[in-house]
């Protein structure tokens, strides 16, 4: 079942918000998972943890990121999902838009194999 990393750039209101509303999402924000211990640790670190306890990664990180994953499928390395989010469709200032696409997300693809998958997350209107 799909469950959410939020990176360092999310404001961890975001997890909050989300479990407030949808208590049965599973979200974490970074700045809290596993004590804060992976705030400012490299990517590749946050991926594969997070792949350990099968969870997929919310990030704003265009630049870092997909040089890592592409690594990995070269190297038969898997992941548990990455979603990507643009600043211009969906910025990291409006929390609404922020999670109500999350939860849409949620509510549709909860069900899916997120075992490499990556997606760019896009603003809902609900």
């Amino acid at each position: 079942m799909l469950s959410f990393l939020l990176d360092e750039q999310i404001s961890p209101e975001i997890a909050n918000q989300i479990s407030a509303k949808r208590p049965d999402i599973p979200i974490f924000s970074i700045h809290t998972w596993q004590g804060g211990n992976y705030l400012g640790v490299p990517d590749e670190t946050i991926l594969k943890a997070a792949s350990g306890e099968e969870l997929t990664l919310i990030t704003y990180d265009q630049q870092t990121i997909p040089p890592i994953l592409i690594e990995w499928g070269q190297n038969n390395i898997q992941h548990s999902g990455v979603i990507f989010i643009d600043y211009r469709s969906i910025p990291p200032n409006n929390f609404g838009k922020l999670v109500k696409a999350i939860i849409w997300l949620w509510d549709n693809q909860h069900q899916a194999n997120w075992r490499d998958r990556i997606i760019y997350l896009q603003p809902k209107n609900i």
